[in-house]
């Protein structure tokens, strides 16, 4: 077959011109800068979306479910309202205002102030609760507290002698047998022998009752308390904090009744 032959001037042309068009052609099409610019966006918005999302989080974490809140809050238990605010109600689940069958509150003490940016390092204590008490609100189920409970029920299950304990009370050993075991109660001094009284009491949790005297005290120490009109207040600290015990006593009650809600 015979091959079509083109002038050179024809071939000229077509060289030019097939030049001209690779100078002039856009590296990029505007198609794909397009599709760029959108994936860029794209990475963009979501880079934002985690920052913002890790700085929420670790906000969270921070807290670790505390709160600087301090609006208050009606909590009806019973026939009782309390009026609290948000920082010193433990959960966040009871944070808010209604009907409620219990309520955790914690406090530092002393000053029985909630939770703030200037006290979170005695809130966020992993390995003991120095300078912490912890109160659970409930309606009461018994007609005594634990002082009116130590003489009918408490000073026949002690063992031993009383031995002297920090700051007025004695300290003796409960019968492993009737449900406290590796418990000690602190009383008033001289409560043991006197019948009819309503001492101060409070049980606290111990290493190994075997020791005899010699108790090494474990987590803490708590006790239960009648208020308003009916609740009853089991409050919870630290030994350590044994030695102000009225003190203690005082301000846990003081602090509630003002927040019961005439």
């Amino acid at each position: 077959m015979a091959q079509i032959q083109f002038p050179e001037s024809s071939q000229a042309f077509l060289m030019s011109h097939s030049e001209d068009t690779l100078e002039h052609a856009p590296l990029l099409s505007p198609g794909f800068v397009w599709k760029l610019t959108g994936v860029i966006a794209v990475l963009c918005l979501a880079t934002l979306a985690i920052a913002l999302t890790g700085r929420l989080i670790g906000g969270s974490i921070a807290l670790a479910g505390n709160t600087t809140d301090q609006s208050l809050k009606e909590i009806v238990i019973g026939n009782d309202v309390l009026s609290l605010p948000a920082n010193v109600i433990r959960f966040e689940s009871q944070r808010t205002s209604g009907v409620q069958g219990a309520l955790d509150t914690y406090f530092a003490w002393p000053g029985m102030e909630g939770y703030s940016e200037d006290n979170r390092d005695i809130f966020n204590q992993v390995e003991s609760a120095d300078g912490l008490i912890f109160a659970r609100i409930t309606q009461s189920t018994m007609s005594r507290d634990m002082s009116g409970r130590f003489d009918p029920i408490y000073r026949r299950l002690t063992e031993g002698q009383p031995v002297a304990g920090p700051n007025g009370l004695d300290s003796v050993r409960l019968a492993p047998g009737a449900g406290y075991a590796n418990e000690l109660m602190y009383v008033e001094r001289g409560a043991v022998a006197s019948a009819g009284d309503r001492p101060y009491a409070v049980r606290c949790l111990v290493e190994d009752a075997s020791l005899g005297n010699e108790f090494a005290t474990r987590t803490g120490c708590q006790r239960d308390i009648r208020l308003g009109t009916d609740l009853s207040v089991t409050y919870r600290f630290s030994i350590t904090l044994l030695p102000h015990w009225r003190d203690i006593e005082r301000d846990v009650r003081t602090r509630l009744e003002a927040a019961l809600v005439r």
